[in-house]
């Protein structure tokens, strides 16, 4: 009997991981229309057909926190800004019941206001597996601060999560997506190790970039354009991408304020936003 061993093919090239994506929600439908942005706020139905797709396709919805913790990059990140009261009325059961994780962008300053999640229930979603993270102090646009009120801001914002929930935050989400040239620097000062901003982009394990990008998840979102996303392929962000440096150009034009009140008129007319 002629023993066989296998050959020694000599040191192989790691294969590189599938580029994954960060989906950004924000409030779903069916509980408290305080605090929703109607271009923003997807159906419970809808969103649990995402979950599915992610299931099907990624095999997981992970968090920011847990996908950077990991050098495997596997899953796609499922987060969430604003810390609407559907976050936890409607989005935690639903993850939980799909064995899925997400990140929670919050303002300290909107806890407990209505239409919003109040400490308990953070802790009740921390508790649970998801990870609680800033939104900056107040949603106000970062933008908008002097280095000084950015750094007490963002400073304040950390120290009072970590105290009322009882777990490190090292993750900032910005609100309205606006990103200071100085953020980088800024967030890292304050503790903060990465910032998801929300222009359209892919990730792959051991992204070493600061700011990162996510896909914003808009009311009309169907499964169809979220597997699209989940692809990996350019070609699905390309639309994305265009869109979002269109509207950039728009709001330095008009300015926060300006563009915002314009954003509110349109909206409150034709039932749409930018």
């Amino acid at each position: 009997m002629i023993a066989m061993h296998a050959m020694d093919s000599g040191p192989t090239s790691k294969p590189r991981s599938r580029p994954t994506v960060a989906l950004m929600y924000h409030a779903l439908s069916g509980v408290d229309e305080r605090g929703q942005d109607p271009h923003y706020t997807l159906s419970e139905e809808g969103f649990r057909q995402h979950l599915k797709q992610i299931g099907l396709r990624e095999g997981m919805g992970t968090s920011a926190r847990d996908w950077l913790g990991s050098d495997k990059g596997i899953g796609t990140i499922i987060t969430f800004d604003d810390g609407h009261l559907s976050n936890h009325r409607i989005a935690l059961p639903a993850l939980i019941e799909h064995g899925m994780r997400a990140d929670f962008f919050i303002n300290p300053a909107t806890v407990g206001c209505p239409g919003f999640v109040n400490w308990s229930d953070l802790r009740e979603m921390s508790a649970s597996g998801m990870s609680i993270q800033s939104h900056g102090y107040d949603h106000q646009f970062l933008t908008d601060l002097s280095a000084k009120r950015l750094r007490e801001a963002l400073y304040a914002a950390r120290l009072e999560i970590e105290d009322r929930v009882g777990l490190p935050v090292n993750l900032l989400a910005p609100p309205g997506g606006r990103v200071p040239e100085n953020l980088e620097t800024i967030a890292q000062e304050c503790g903060y190790t990465r910032v998801f901003a929300s222009h359209p982009g892919r990730l792959r394990a051991n992204d070493d970039r600061t700011i990162l990008p996510r896909l914003a998840v808009t009311a009309n979102c169907d499964t169809q354009t979220v597997s699209r996303w989940l692809s990996g392929k350019r070609a699905a962000l390309f639309r994305l991408q265009l869109r979002y440096h269109a509207l950039a150009a728009v709001k330095r034009a008009l300015g926060n304020a300006l563009y915002e009140r314009t954003r509110a008129r349109i909206l409150h007319d034709h039932g749409s936003s930018a």
